[in-house]
């Protein structure tokens, strides 16, 4: 009877040996999961307030809405790791011990996160300061994007090819922000030399008069600056304009949409036809060049 006491003490043990780190590693993924489950519904819930904080009838700057919003799910996010962490480490593998000894600071740093609370400090000081915001057209050391999403540690940039920049804060030191301010708008018109002068700035006025009254987005109206440059082959025509930010590139297409085709229907030319190399007689062109 003792021996098999024995026996079944010693089968006792082994099981218990077995089955503890099992129902160990069982905890912790049961304790991500919950956890990723609780940010995804956290951010869900965080999101939606802030969209309806856009509904309201006072006036509230869009985008600062936006950067708090992604602001406070990235803080929401690195809480709840933390605190899943903490759990898993004295629940689950019973470091309480530890943790009281060393302090949860100690193992921060212990584990190299000085550049993650350079990172976090960076980015705390760039929304207290509104450097910039979300939907701002920036660069940040030749990289231009608009800024997708300010976290707590990065923030992301999306440049007009689509490429995404994930950038951590603690770098940011020269931001650029292209969307503070009005925006000018500045058309240069090349115009031959043997055009006459006066119908080209009559027809860039007809021009500034129609776009006026195109974009409300203009807050100072299209008007010809006048004769810019001499170049050795053509006059430099000058229109300038100023706009809402993020508005001036589609204004400055129109212009020149606009010049193009009236251009055409009073017959000047934006350069001198002389002047151009005739196919096949190569040497009698650059004598023409000067």
């Amino acid at each position: 009877m003792e021996l098999r006491a024995d026996i079944l003490e010693r089968m006792k043990d082994f099981m218990g040996a077995f089955y503890s780190p099992v129902i160990a590693v069982i905890k912790v993924i049961l304790i991500l999961v919950l956890s990723a489950v609780i940010i995804k519904t956290g951010s869900f819930i965080i999101k939606k307030i802030f969209e309806k904080r856009k509904s309201f009838r006072l006036e509230i700057d869009k985008k600062k809405i936006d950067t708090m919003a992604t602001l406070t799910m990235s803080i929401f996010k690195y809480g709840v790791y933390i605190m899943a962490g903490v759990i898993i480490l004295t629940d689950v593998f019973k470091l309480t011990s530890v943790l009281a000894a060393a302090g949860i600071g100690g193992i921060a740093i212990g584990f190299g996160a000085q550049s993650l609370i350079k990172d976090v400090i960076s980015g705390f000081f760039i929304v207290m300061e509104d450097q910039f915001a979300v939907g701002d057209l920036i660069t940040i050391d030749n990289m231009n994007g608009t800024v997708e999403q300010m976290e707590l540690r990065v923030t992301k940039l999306r440049n007009f090819n689509g490429d995404l920049y994930i950038i951590p804060n603690g770098e940011i030191k020269k931001v650029i922000n292209h969307t503070r301010g009005n925006k000018a708008v500045i058309v240069d018109i090349p115009i031959a030399y043997s055009a006459d002068i006066t119908k080209a700035i009559e027809a860039a006025e007809r021009v500034c008069t129609q776009v006026s009254g195109e974009f409300k987005t203009i807050v100072e109206q299209p008007k010809v600056l006048g004769i810019t440059e001499l170049g050795k082959e053509n006059l430099n025509l000058r229109i300038v304009a100023r706009t809402i930010p993020n508005e001036q590139w589609e204004v400055e297409r129109r212009i020149r949409k606009l010049i193009k085709e009236e251009f055409s229907n009073i017959g000047i030319s934006f350069f001198d036809r002389s002047t151009i190399p005739v196919p096949g007689n190569f040497s009698e062109g650059v004598e023409k060049h000067g």
